[in-house]
């Protein structure tokens, strides 16, 4: 059988990461997964040198004791994650960061990932997207700040939302996506939860997910789909788990204050998720 431990939203948190090595080594689980937001959310200018520094020298340390474990980790990265810090995780060791890629889990599965989201009303936006052609965001952002690959490190620089319109968008990317593996023997890890699900509500009430992803999970039906983004939507419903039509999706809430981990088995999907803190 092939388990897999899934944790999102750490947001720098060590002890969360900590954590889920010795969750995995308890349960003895050789597969772990990371959902995004994966650095420290560090406020002002410092977050961008805090962020480089979490991906040069404490993610690399932390990579090889689960190397030491027998463990290995597949990655996305999150919309609160600065774009210019994915060349240094794309060298770690032990890492396979999921960007738009789909790579192999075991004989006969694959795991893809997808880093983006819906536009948000922050000023963050590496990662952000338009839903599909003709959306736009129900709350633009007052600003929009990109960063770039300066040397070994970076730098933000303003921009627009009409540069990020003239990305692809989410539904165009996850197109994209399905024909680097077959959907149907892939496993999913997206930082944005499908929208109209108990893994998408905010404070509220609202659903804030993608509606890109929800059509894409319709209609490709994955075996299994991994999900973050939204802190709160776990608290709020009471669920961290879903079905949308045969397929198994999964947001277990954020690890910023302490680890919240999904266990979930591969060959009994029908158990749902096992929430591990």
């Amino acid at each position: 059988m092939t388990r897999l431990l899934f944790a999102t939203d750490p947001h720098g948190n060590a002890s969360a990461y900590d954590d889920l090595l010795a969750r995995a080594r308890d349960l003895d689980v050789q597969t772990l997964v990371l959902g995004g937001d994966l650095l420290p959310l560090a406020h002002g200018g410092d977050r961008l040198a805090a962020q480089l520094r979490f991906a040069r020298e404490w993610l690399p340390a932390w990579l090889a004791r689960a190397r030491a474990q027998g463990a290995r980790v597949f990655a996305v990265l999150g919309n609160d994650d600065w774009a210019c810090c994915a060349p240094h995780l794309e060298r770690c060791d032990g890492l396979t960061l999921l960007h738009g890629r789909a790579a192999p889990l075991d004989e006969g599965r694959w795991i893809a990932g997808y880093p983006c989201v819906p536009v948000t009303p922050f000023s963050m936006s590496d990662w952000d997207r338009l839903d599909a052609p003709g959306w736009r965001p129900p709350r633009p952002p007052k600003n929009v700040v990109l960063s770039e690959v300066v040397g070994d490190g970076g730098r933000l620089r303003a921009a627009t939302l009409e540069e990020v319109a003239a990305r692809p968008t989410i539904e165009e990317d996850l197109e994209a996506l399905a024909g680097r593996s077959d959907p149907a023997r892939t496993v999913y890890v997206v930082h944005t939860p499908p929208w109209g699900t108990p893994l998408d509500v905010m404070h509220g009430g609202a659903h804030i997910g993608s509606r890109a992803l929800r059509a894409f999970v319709d209609r490709r039906q994955p075996p299994l789909t991994l999900h973050g983004h939204v802190h709160e939507s776990p608290h709020l419903t009471g669920r961290i788990d879903d079905r949308v039509g045969r397929t198994l999706v999964v947001n277990p809430g954020a690890s910023r204050q302490r680890l919240r981990a999904a266990l979930v088995d591969l060959d009994r999907l029908s158990d749902g998720a096992r929430l591990v803190t």
